[in-house]
This record gives structure tokens, sequence and C-alpha cells, in this order.
């Protein structure tokens, strides 16, 4: 009750991006405190949750707002749902959904997850191409999940950590980090949330020389 009563002191953006199938979805309702499903149901746009979390160090409250990114959405709407067309034109609203070619996921983020399954090397391949697309200044953390079916896996944890570890990156970028997970049981989740203080960490350095900015102008305009 202390800490609420403080209110939220930060806002912090997390995405989760991946190939189809890797997991992403189940990791989203993971960080949300909610148990593990076998089924899998394709997700066909964007999904946003949010959680309470709080950096070990202090009592400050973080609002974690978590994005399972799509990268093509599917329209969740039936043909029979359709009404009917009175023209030429394009109904671009009967199959827009929401997902990353509809708008810039990484505005605003705070640190990435890329998650691949460690039994596809397909999707260790779209871990390859979306790293030389995330801004530099944002922490990521590759994840290969699916370790339980570790006696199939395509990708060795060795390469994976050598590529993620040499990967040729300018002066003052972020960090990659590299960890391997399973959703069934919630190995790798502990060490997520450990990860999650880096861009905190960052975001209340920025927030901090935000205010002594702020502080210096302010003694300047009373002073004259």
């Amino acid at each position: 009750q202390r800490k609420f009563s403080k209110g939220i002191q930060y806002n912090m953006k997390v995405l989760i991006r991946g190939d189809r199938n890797t997991g992403k979805s189940c990791l989203f309702r993971r960080m949300q405190g909610k148990p593990f499903t076998e089924s899998y149901i394709p997700t066909n746009e964007i999904q946003v949750g949010h959680i309470q979390w709080t950096y070990p160090c202090t009592n400050d409250m973080v609002k974690v707002e978590i994005w399972d990114v799509v990268d093509q959405g599917r329209s969740t709407k039936k043909g029979k749902d359709v009404p009917l067309k009175l023209s030429n034109e394009a109904d671009a609203s009967q199959d827009m959904a929401l997902d990353a070619s509809f708008l810039d996921v990484y505005k605003g983020a705070h640190c990435v997850v890329l998650m691949y399954d460690i039994t596809k090397q397909w999707t260790w391949q779209y871990i390859e191409r979306e790293l030389q697309h995330i801004p530099l200044h944002l922490p990521i953390v590759v994840i290969g999940n699916y370790l339980d079916m570790r006696e199939h896996r395509s990708v060795s944890m060795e390469d994976a950590e050598f590529y993620v570890t040499h990967l040729n990156r300018p002066e003052g970028a972020a960090d990659i980090r590299y960890a391997e997970s399973c959703m069934k049981n919630g190995y790798g989740l502990r060490y997520l949330h450990k990860f999650l203080s880096i861009p905190f960490l960052q975001l209340q350095q920025e927030t901090l020389l935000h205010q002594l900015k702020t502080n210096r102008e302010q003694i300047m305009l009373v002073s004259e």
C-alpha cells in the first residue's frame, strides 16, 4: 500500500518480437502472471498488456507496457460480415489489422525481447534480419525458446551466443544479451525480470538528467 500510495513514477515500453509460433504470446501472458496454455492460437494483430514492476533497489513503481508485436496482421472479419459493396473503391477498413507494417512499434520503446524457436532454423534467421533494424539505443535480449525440446534443436546455444556477442555494432550502441527459456515451466522468466532493470535504469537516468537541466534553468531564471 505504501508503494502504490506514491503512484506510478515511470512508464516503460517493452517489445516482444519474433517469427510466428515462437512463443511470443505465451511470454506475453506469462509476464502478466497468467498460466501456460498448450494450445497454439495465432495472434492476428498487436496485443498490449500492462504490469506493475518494481526495481529491487528502490520503491519506485514502474508501469510496464508489454507489446506482443505481429509483423503482418490478419483480418478477423469473416466474409459473411462484409457489407454489400456499392462502389469500386476499396474499403481498407475491412482488411485492416494493427501490425508492425501499420505503425512504428519502436517509437517510445525502451527495450526489445527477440524470440526464436531453437528447433526451427528459419526463426533464427528472423533474429539475424531484425537485429539490423532495431534502434541502436535500445537494450536487446535474444531468447531461444522451447528449451524443453532441446533434443531436437537446430540452432546451438554456442552459435547463437557467439553471433550475438560478436555482432558488429557501432560504439555506444546498447548491449545485446542472450538467454534461453521454456514457457511451460517458466524457465528464463527470472532472467527477463532482471533484464528489465537495464532499460529502467536508462529511463531513470534520462529522467534525472532532464530534471537537473530544468533545475539549472530555474536557478538561472530566479537569479536574474
